[in-house]
């Protein structure tokens, strides 16, 4: 079978099992999977260290190697931050997001300056993510539909509300993001 994408997903080092499943997952798809595993969470994530500039760079060397196919990026938690991050820094095709930490300062202030046309985006939240004691994390669910809503503008952008807090089915969660970009579901 032709290859017609490239889906990167940016996942936590350590979840073999998980990612065997991901793996058989990609193989029934027209779409090649690399993974990037992330030792250090906040450093490497980072959207403002040297770390977070080196894992722009590795996700920059895949998308060159694959010019010819489209390029995705998915991720979870600050993976999904990131990954969004990456779709505005790196030209890629589209982005998933599930649970993404679009809670973080200047987050909102960095989308209306740096806009973006014609991409696929994916963004998905838990229904009680927002129900915390954190003053920052209290605005995530706020924070995801004023991206939404700022998405939606130029780009064919989907938001889905899931049931339950951060960590609740974060597996079928990442795959019904997949499932959106890869089978338009």
């Amino acid at each position: 079978m032709d290859k017609e994408g490239i889906m990167i997903y940016l996942c936590m080092k350590g979840q073999n099992e998980w990612l065997e499943e991901v793996k058989a997952y990609f193989q029934k798809s027209s779409y090649v999977l690399k993974v990037i595993e992330i030792d250090d969470w906040q450093n490497e994530l980072s959207l403002t260290n040297q770390k977070g500039k080196i894992l722009l760079e590795k996700i920059k060397q895949i998308q060159l190697k694959n010019k010819y196919l489209k390029c995705y990026i998915s991720g979870y938690s600050l993976a999904g931050l990131f990954s969004l991050y990456s779709l505005h820094e790196l030209d890629l095709d589209g982005a998933i997001s599930v649970s993404g930490s679009l809670w973080q300062e200047g987050w909102l202030e960095y989308l209306k300056n740096h806009p973006i046309k014609n991409k696929r985006i994916y963004l998905s939240l838990g229904s009680k993510e927002h129900k915390t004691r954190n003053a920052l994390m209290k605005n995530v669910l706020k924070n995801t539909l004023e991206a939404y809503k700022i998405y939606q503008k130029e780009n064919d952008c989907f938001f889905q509300k899931n049931n339950g807090n951060h960590f609740f089915e974060s597996e079928l969660r990442m795959m019904k993001g997949w499932d959106y970009i890869l089978y338009e579901k």
